[in-house]
């Protein structure tokens, strides 16, 4: 049921016929419901209803005529600011559905799934982290990608951590992105460099030592298609060979590659340290094979 507070305390023209109009457009609004026409963000009748009585009666900063004709063909940015405006108001729940439908459903809106993150960031990490994670990625959205980061590593997954709050750190320079901005960036930096240094007194094992080295310098060492990139994916290929055949020559290789990029000038700290780690790893795996 929609509901439109008017005051009558005093009478006054304009204030009657403006809320005349509004109960029109409320009536054409619903006609429209009815016959088709609010397919846009696909929101069910009763919550776009609700989002529209809200928008008649709000004290925030919304147009109500122009909000309830951009409601009627169910626009999108319009649906988001009604819902927000709503959650600021204390409807909690209809506002998280008209998040849920325009981040779920074929719309795929990206500031929804931020407010979704920022809404279970306390009461569900893992749901937080999927709406991070979707819309860091789908955006690129920078402060959802260091959000991610953030939970992960509250989660103990320091490796998917350290991956995207680098790529907060690193968002302006890898998509050319005009929107980065200043703060996040240098709160990421820092966040990264905290993180980098903490992680060299964690015991991994090689699995994961193998996941984070691509994510552990924050200079993106080392370059796709380098001489030292080429040693490390030999590498690897041949680690993989050597679990799958137990092969000698497979492992002596995979070790040799391994201690020429331990010599390079581009190694990061924590690289420094994954090497290290791989190297002592592997090297107990031949000793065991003895």
């Amino acid at each position: 049921n929609i509901k439109l507070v008017v005051s009558w305390s005093v009478v006054q023209p304009a204030s009657i016929m403006r809320s005349i109009q509004i109960t029109l457009l409320l009536a054409l609004y619903l006609v429209a419901l009815v016959v088709g026409q609010a397919e846009n963000a696909k929101i069910p009748a009763e919550l776009l209803a609700k989002a529209l009585n809200h928008a008649s009666q709000s004290d925030d900063d919304l147009d109500a005529e122009t909000t309830i004709r951009s409601l009627r063909y169910g626009d999108i940015n319009t649906l988001y600011k009604v819902a927000t405006s709503m959650n600021k108001a204390g409807d909690r729940i209809n506002s998280v559905l008209i998040w849920h439908k325009l981040a779920d459903g074929d719309v795929h809106h990206i500031m929804s799934m931020v407010s979704l993150g920022f809404t279970y960031s306390e009461e569900d990490k893992q749901q937080a982290i999927k709406y991070f994670v979707q819309a860091g990625e789908d955006g690129p959205h920078q402060s959802s990608l260091y959000n991610a980061g953030r939970l992960f590593v509250e989660t103990n997954d320091y490796m998917r951590g350290l991956a995207y709050i680098r790529a907060a750190a690193t968002f302006e320079r890898d998509n050319y992105n005009k929107n980065a901005g200043t703060q996040m960036t240098q709160t990421a930096t820092e966040a990264y460099h905290d993180l980098s240094r903490m992680m060299l007194a964690v015991d991994m094992k090689l699995q994961d030592i193998v996941h984070v080295f691509p994510y552990a310098s924050i200079d993106g060492f080392p370059k796709e298609g380098s001489k030292e990139d080429k040693l490390w994916v030999h590498a690897m290929q041949k680690l993989e060979e050597y679990a799958m055949t137990k092969k000698q020559p497979a492992m002596q290789m995979a070790r040799k590659d391994l201690y020429k990029l331990q010599n390079s000038k581009g190694l990061s700290k924590l690289q420094d340290y994954l090497l290290r780690g791989v190297l002592a790893q592997t090297l107990d795996m031949i000793t065991d094979e003895l």
